[in-house]
């Protein structure tokens, strides 16, 4: 592994939430490197609405990850030169409390418009880390996503090397930057083959099967199917754990709410949610196929695959290209069959067991030392 490094990780969001691909690499790395999480400046509009009072300017998580939580009062003004003169002095802040006068940083940025801290912060390498395809977040114009490209690629080319999680990213990505590297998703394979857990108390009184997803409900999920599925089989239990956001999807939500047999039980800890995988009859991954999709590499595949559950997802690029068994849909009615035959799997099958093996070994430690050594290679 990496030591003895100082890190700087620009995240797009708040360290505390949804732990992500970051969160995994980042908490390992930080065991023999000084590692931080950025938090993203402030918006003005946050600071208007009282919004992200904090008085500390860091805090330490438990696995030793420091976390630079932006100045409620400095916030990202969207137009020069304010935008800069803002950003200089958030970075000044946090050059001052990183101890970065004495050392240099490995530098690592996470979105597009980061591309604005490349001058202001010497590095001793930067990396770009791409775990989707921006330019298809929130259905932008098409003007609007040619827009994003074009930054996105003037970072890459700026960049010492580019960091990606499938192939079809490292395909696009690798236009702008030879020295793009893929470093696909995994499982923390410990916790989730852990098959003794207890059954949470929140699920007691779902009846079974429970046909389960784990992550963010919201847009990117193929709700109608979802909705359609569980009209359909109102003898299995939908379960959902993790956070709602229903922008632009409210009335889909709404209805999969008003369905007795779908449970939303809210985000879980990273420590708390293979108890709940664990007790799925199904796993699911249930995509709506955009070109977000195409490009998207989910870490629950891997999480599925070591709780040894049987899986059903959407035709999407990385459920095709899966190492272990799983059953591709591509509507309501072949969801609902793929549901029924996995029911029907045994967890001795040969199936599972190529699940597990899958999971086995594919793990974030040795996605860490695949990391460090493109790093050492690199500096």
């Amino acid at each position: 592994m990496l030591k003895g490094e100082t890190i700087i990780y620009f995240g797009p969001e708040p360290w505390a939430g949804l732990w992500r691909n970051r969160h995994q690499l980042m908490s390992r790395l930080a065991a023999h490197n000084d590692v931080w999480y950025v938090e993203p400046q402030a918006r003005l509009r946050q600071m208007l609405r009282g919004k992200r009072h904090r008085t500390r300017l860091s805090t330490r998580d438990n696995s030793g990850v420091r976390i630079f939580h932006s100045p409620w009062w400095l916030p990202l003004i969207g137009r020069r030169p304010f935008k800069n003169l803002s950003i200089r002095v958030y970075l000044s802040i946090l050059t001052r409390l990183a101890g970065l006068r004495q050392r240099k940083p490995i530098v690592w940025l996470s979105r597009p418009n980061m591309i604005d801290y490349i001058n202001e912060l010497p590095a001793k390498l930067t990396i770009y880390h791409i775990v989707d395809e921006y330019s298809g977040y929130g259905s932008p114009s098409e003007k609007r996503r040619q827009e994003l490209l074009s930054r996105e690629a003037e970072l890459l080319r700026m960049v010492d090397l580019a960091i990606v999680v499938t192939p079809s990213l490292q395909a696009t990505k690798s236009e702008h930057n030879a020295n793009t590297h893929l470093v696909k998703n995994a499982a923390d394979f410990a916790a989730y083959a852990n098959c003794e857990m207890p059954m949470p108390g929140d699920m007691l009184d779902i009846r079974r099967p429970m046909i389960g997803y784990t992550g963010l409900i919201a847009a990117r999920l193929d709700l109608e199917l979802l909705a359609t599925a569980a009209m359909n089989r109102p003898d299995w239990s939908f379960v959902f754990v993790g956070t709602v956001i229903d922008d632009q999807c409210e009335a889909q939500i709404d209805r999969l709410k008003k369905l007795e047999n779908a449970y939303f039980l809210g985000r879980k800890s990273i420590a708390d949610t293979p108890a709940y995988v664990n007790q799925f009859d199904v796993c699911t991954i249930p995509y709506a196929v955009d070109l977000r999709a195409q490009h998207a590499s989910p870490l629950k595949l891997y999480e599925y695959a070591a709780a040894s559950r049987p899986i059903v997802a959407t035709d999407f690029a990385a459920a095709r290209e899966f190492g272990g068994h799983l059953e591709l849909v591509r509507n309501a009615s072949e969801f609902i069959a793929a549901c029924e035959r996995s029911l029907q799997l045994d967890a001795c099958s040969e199936s599972i067991r190529s699940n597990r093996r899958f999971a086995a070994e594919n793990t974030w430690d040795k996605r860490v030392e695949q990391v460090s050594e493109i790093i050492r290679y690199c500096l």
